[in-house]
């Protein structure tokens, strides 16, 4: 029986899985005649945005198919923790494969987990902070000893239905208004978090979010009732937001942490002027940001457990080292975190 003991919650392991398929923005944008059609130069994407390419998964791609070998990986590389004491499993994608049973299920299922809490949640981009946040409360009341946080998410068939759209010739500000979707990339992506032990100093020290919904027209993603994909993404005043939000958040999320700055800062990437934006605001230091979105694009809520392993991976954190987050999802939310490593 597990006595519940309030802890520190901590990340112990992350996992990643990227789709094999190379999509060139520059490709994309002459598939779609953007000089021609739109007066938009085929470079745009690759020199304005600072997106170059993206992974694509198979038309037949569902979420599950990208988050269970995130997540699989992730369970491998936690071999301190045995797998039947994850105790919750969230699956925090844009889209699930399924409304019903929740994809949580289908991962747990393929893994071979018995977790006691199984769920979906969905917040867009924000997904996996939220899943993290809800991890570490039930952590640290001591309802749960380990917890698998798993996205997959697949938004280049939202990508192709624009590409169609688009290659149909519409008037320039529909186009204006649905080209960013060609910015998203797949991508799967895993965590699992934990309680610290005793002397032990990693873990989460903050979330701080709030939501402002009257922005709920910015960025729309739907299906039709036919069946057919709807929606649109309004980049200029999205990443006007999210950068005019974050800058007034800051001060506040450092002064409740108790820190002057952060060592490192992993972000949500949208485009190279809001990331460019985003390393000059107070506490954050230019070269200490990870930086994906050239070679992977928006990858929606996959982007915090991917930078994540990178900032890991590539050995560039050091234990202590204060690591900070900036990231945002539709509707619209922003949330910032501190975390200690």
């Amino acid at each position: 029986m597990y006595h519940p003991q309030k802890k520190k919650a901590k990340i112990y392991s992350t996992g990643v899985y990227l789709p094999s398929q190379i999509v060139k923005s520059n490709d994309l944008f002459e598939e779609i005649k953007s000089d021609s059609l739109y007066g938009i130069d085929k470079n745009w994407m690759s020199d304005t945005m600072g997106i170059e390419e993206r992974r694509m998964a198979p038309d037949s791609a569902k979420p599950s198919d990208l988050a269970i070998p995130a997540a699989q990986q992730a369970l491998e590389k936690a071999e301190c923790i045995d797998p039947q004491h994850i105790d919750l499993v969230i699956f925090c994608g844009i889209e699930r494969d399924q409304p019903e049973p929740a994809t949580a299920h289908t991962i747990q299922n393929s893994l071979g987990l018995n977790a006691r809490y199984a769920y979906d949640i969905s917040n867009a981009c924000y997904g996996f902070i939220d899943a993290m946040h809800i991890a570490t409360n039930y952590i640290e009341c001591g309802i749960v000893r380990y917890a698998l946080i798993v996205t997959g998410e697949v938004p280049t068939r939202v990508m192709r239905a624009a590409i169609d759209v688009l290659k149909s010739g519409v008037d320039i500000k529909t186009a204006r208004n649905i080209i960013g979707a060609l910015s998203v990339g797949d991508a799967g992506g895993a965590v699992v978090i934990g309680a610290a032990s005793k002397n032990d100093k990693s873990g989460f020290e903050l979330f701080n979010t709030f939501s402002s919904s009257s922005h709920v027209n910015k960025c729309i993603y739907k299906q039709r009732e036919d069946g057919s994909i709807d929606g649109h993404m309004i980049m200029g005043q999205l990443a006007g937001i999210f950068i005019r939000s974050h800058n007034k958040l800051i001060d506040d999320t450092l002064r409740r942490l108790g820190w002057k700055d952060f060592d490192w800062m992993l972000s949500h990437q949208i485009g190279k002027k809001p990331f460019e934006k985003l390393s000059n605001i107070n506490g954050v230091t230019p070269n200490r940001m990870i930086k994906t979105l050239d070679k992977l694009g928006n990858i929606t809520s996959a982007t915090f457990p991917v930078n994540f392993n990178k900032l890991v991976e590539e050995q560039h954190v050091r234990s202590g080292d204060r690591i900070g987050g900036c990231f945002a999802g539709s509707g619209l939310v922003i949330g910032q975190f501190g975390y200690t490593f």
